[in-house]
This record gives C-alpha cells, sequence and structure tokens, in this order.
C-alpha cells in the first residue's frame, strides 16, 4: 500500500487523506483552502483534518531528524497487529481528487 496508495483498494475518503498528506509533505507551502475543502468534500470533518495535519508535521518531523542525524528507520515495528483497529470502515461517494497533488511549476519553490 505505501508503494501505491491509489491502487491499494482503499475508499475514496482515505485516498483524499494520503493525497492531501502527500501534498502537505511535499508542498507545504502551496497548501490552500481548497485543499482543505476538498478533505471536507471527501467527508472529513474540521477536527479530523486538523488530526491528519498534526499526524503528517510528526511523521515528517520524526524523519527529518532522523535523516539529519543519519538513522535508518526500520518498518515492521509490530503495527501490522493494529492494523485493523485504525482501519476505516466509512465509505463516501466517490470523486476524483487528481487536483489536489497538482501544482503549477511556478509555485513550487526551487531546491
Amino acid at each position: 500500500m505505501g508503494d501505491d496508495y491509489r491502487n491499494a483498494g482503499l475508499t475514496t475518503k482515505q485516498v483524499a487523506m494520503l493525497e492531501y498528506a502527500e501534498f502537505l509533505t511535499l508542498y507545504p507551502s502551496s497548501v490552500t483552502e481548497e485543499h482543505v475543502q476538498a478533505l471536507r468534500d471527501a467527508g472529513w470533518a474540521d477536527t479530523d483534518i486538523i488530526d491528519i495535519v498534526h499526524i503528517t508535521a510528526l511523521f515528517n518531523y520524526m524523519v527529518r531528524i532522523a535523516d539529519g542525524l543519519g538513522i535508518e528507520l526500520h518498518t515492521g515495528r509490530g503495527w501490522e497487529e493494529a492494523q485493523e483497529k485504525l482501519a476505516f470502515k466509512d465509505e463516501t461517494t466517490s470523486k476524483s481528487f487528481g487536483t489536489i497533488t497538482s501544482v503549477p511549476p511556478e509555485s513550487v519553490p526551487a531546491r
């Protein structure tokens, strides 16, 4: 799923969340109200969106600390057993979220 979440059989709502998290990770200064509204349209409440932002930011922080210290993060830490508890059960109506990951090249900061 981590390699191709869009084709992993997730709900539209889940894909919208992951697209937003990916966009926030790659282009944090380019997030707009339209991106947040797309999450609302997918069925996420504002409190959920705050949680999505916090979790994304925390994960990115941890990865950058590890990268900065040259630490290798390992997968398979026993989280697999908790997967069923963490899985989303609800569905939303289908909607395309292709625009959430497209950013005009001029709005992406040069690196």
